[in-house]
């Protein structure tokens, strides 16, 4: 299965170094990484042409102009340049465990999206590594650096078998996702109505719900580090709540405004 990994950036080449340290040591690397810039200045695209030498696979940047929060575009703009058969979307903030990549591989089923495991880094310990370039958690009861959901750094792959597919809810996030090329052509993709933070990934989850795919946590695998960083700003969160509204209200499967114009 060719799995590409779309990873988003913005203006955090730090951080984007580090993650790509991460994928480096993968235990089974994705057939190509996409960096979705969403508009961030040249020391980003610096960076990758630095790390594109020898990076172990093919690592792509795809980039827009910045006008503003679009992660929904250039997230649709890479995939438009990929060659997966099967995309895992993450973010230029999430170092991920060595074993990330395998634990989607083989946990993947048709008919299913996946959810990855997120731990939250505390401030102290995320300045430590963006100043190192070191980021190194592979034992979990080091719990001093996480700021929350610490259970998450447990991988214990025989008790993560045991979480069944679950129905979409509120609670879901699609910002750690797993899903089919397949299936993504048949929503149409990302959403590009949304613009500012916020739900864009509340709308993806809810079309492929109305599509019939089920979701499953992966639990106790599939685990990713965030980096500690301020809080967005949200001045659009209004106007995107009434767009997931509309796709939750119609039962919407496409949306108009996303890979293919319709």
């Amino acid at each position: 299965m060719k799995i590409t990994l779309i990873i988003l950036t913005y203006n955090r080449p730090d951080a984007l170094a580090v993650v790509l340290q991460s994928i480096e040591k993968q235990s089974e690397l994705p057939f190509e990484v996409i960096i979705a810039d969403d508009g961030s200045t040249e020391d980003t695209q610096q960076l990758i042409e630095e790390m594109s030498t020898g990076f172990p696979v093919s690592l792509i940047h795809a980039w827009h102009p910045d006008e503003g929060f679009r992660i929904a575009r250039i997230r649709n703009a890479a995939i438009k340049i990929s060659q997966g058969e099967y995309f895992i979307f993450s973010d230029g903030d999430l170092v991920l465990h060595p074993q990330f990549i395998e634990d989607f591989r083989k946990s993947a089923i048709a008919g299913e999206a996946l959810i990855g495991s997120r731990v939250f880094l505390n401030s102290e310990i995320t300045n430590r590594i963006l100043k190192t370039g070191n980021a190194d958690f592979q034992n979990p009861f080091f719990t001093t650096a996480f700021e929350k959901n610490w259970i998450n750094a447990f991988r214990i792959p025989i008790l993560g078998r045991l979480f069944q597919p679950v129905k979409y809810s509120v609670k879901l996030r699609g910002g750690l996702l797993g899903v089919s090329k397949k299936d993504l052509i048949e929503v149409n993709g990302w959403n590009e109505d949304f613009e500012g933070w916020g739900l864009e990934d509340s709308d993806m989850l809810f079309r492929l719900h109305h599509k019939g795919v089920v979701f499953r946590k992966v639990k106790f695998r599939a685990i990713t580090y965030h980096l500690w960083h301020k809080t967005e700003k949200r001045e659009r969160l209004s106007v995107n709540r009434g767009i997931l509204e509309n796709t939750i209200k119609n039962k919407l499967v496409q949306c108009k405004n996303g890979l293919q114009q319709l």
